[in-house]
């Protein structure tokens, strides 16, 4: 376990040792928030890059009340927002109809594997998967996501639907893509 204390700590006092421990510690687990927000790999690293920056210059401001890991993750998530937003590239459909839930037999679920599930996100719109992203893996419920992104709670809750919906049409096609690989 990293003594997060003595590190952050050493690390406010310019300790390059301790800069490198952390920066190692932290990078790969940011990359990976990165990833899923960002498609393009190098852009993905830019982002953490960015995101590394801003936790070693907010370092003084982190004052040990709750988990610095998830600071840090906070930072990352909120640094790819900004990107996605600046880019443009977050579109969102207003129209507010919800979509009917796909759902899966038991065979079906068991097959899905972490890289399929990945693979079927980093092919959903941006606007889906950043909202999948934001509830699913990061927690945020539908009020939090719309103030983060500057829609109505009513927009988040619709894209989250239909992403679903495209996610479970996605993942269907790979389970099916691969049985028919092996048949």
């Amino acid at each position: 376990m990293i003594d997060f204390a003595d590190i952050l700590n050493r690390c406010k006092k310019n300790d390059r040792q301790a800069q490198g421990q952390l920066y190692n510690f932290l990078a790969p687990k940011l990359l990976g928030i990165c990833r899923r927000y960002i498609k393009d790999s190098s852009e993905a690293e830019d982002v953490m890059q960015d995101s590394l920056v801003k936790i070693f210059m907010k370092l003084h401001s982190f004052k040990f009340e709750g988990s610095f890991e998830g600071w840090a993750k906070r930072v990352t998530v909120n640094t790819a927002l900004t990107r996605l937003k600046v880019s443009s590239r977050m579109q969102f459909n207003r129209d507010l109809k919800i979509v009917e839930n796909i759902e899966f037999k038991q065979e079906e679920v068991t097959q899905v594997s972490e890289k399929d599930l990945l693979a079927c996100l980093d092919n959903l719109p941006v606007g889906y998967r950043t909202i999948v992203n934001l509830f699913l893996i990061e927690d945020f419920s539908h009020k939090e996501i719309a103030e983060k992104l500057g829609i109505s709670e009513s927009t988040s809750r619709s894209q989250y639907s239909r992403a679903r919906q495209a996610l479970s049409e996605l993942l269907k096609q790979r389970i099916k893509d691969q049985q028919s690989k092996y048949a």
